[in-house]
């Protein structure tokens, strides 16, 4: 009878760390991901529906081609997962950190011939920027932004919509995805108004409610 050999196999015990950012995604991405479905599957709405038209700096993602919409929800969800780490540590995981953790589009899919992109993180106090700057000429740029809210003022209430998410602690987030179709001729610094510098704001629904 031939003899079996035995290997011990070390159980290394997930940290602290990592087993509250596991938790903090699961519960995040369980409630975002009910909203992406919403959105990026829409309905028709109800009759109470909050009426409002587009705006000449606003798309919806549909009219886009087919890559710039794959971008648009690879944000969506980078953004979820910017968030749970947000929550979990107390502050905004940099583009490295995105890339690290193979979050796409930060860490781009090999699979994927895609545009290949300069990812940067910025703060200005409370507005945070997610920017990515094309390496071809002629490609969109990309920004993603979180407005947090003000310390100094009452906590507003959470308004569940594309312009809005909650961190687990309560605090309400004003978020947008933009694009810019120049996104060769960046400047250096994105002002408080995106619109002003040639960005066009992007939904997956219509905002207006009408279908």
């Amino acid at each position: 009878m031939a003899d079996t050999a035995v290997q011990d196999v070390e159980i290394a015990a997930v940290s602290a760390r990592d087993e509250l950012i596991h938790v903090l995604r699961a519960a995040m991405a369980i409630t975002a991901g009910v909203w992406l479905y919403v959105t990026n599957n829409p309905f028709p709405v109800s009759s109470n529906a909050i009426q409002r038209s587009l705006l000449p700096f606003q798309a919806i993602v549909a009219t886009l081609p087919a890559e710039s919409q794959l971008m648009f929800r690879e944000l969506q969800v980078s953004l979820i997962e910017a968030e749970t780490i947000r929550s979990a540590e107390g502050s905004w995981p940099d583009a490295p950190r995105l890339r690290e953790d193979g979050i796409e589009p930060f860490a781009p899919n090999p699979a994927l011939k895609t545009v290949a992109y300069d990812w940067a993180m910025t703060r200005d106090r409370l507005i945070i920027n997610y920017l990515g700057r094309p390496e071809k000429p002629g490609a969109p740029a990309w920004l993603v932004r979180v407005l947090e809210p003000d310390p100094s003022l009452p906590r507003e209430v959470f308004v569940e919509d594309e312009e809005h998410d909650q961190l687990l602690d309560g605090a309400v987030l004003h978020v947008s995805i933009w694009t810019r179709p120049d996104g060769a001729a960046l400047p250096e610094r994105i002002g408080p108004l995106p619109q002003a510098e040639g960005w066009i704001q992007l939904y997956a629904a219509d905002p207006s409610g009408i279908r």
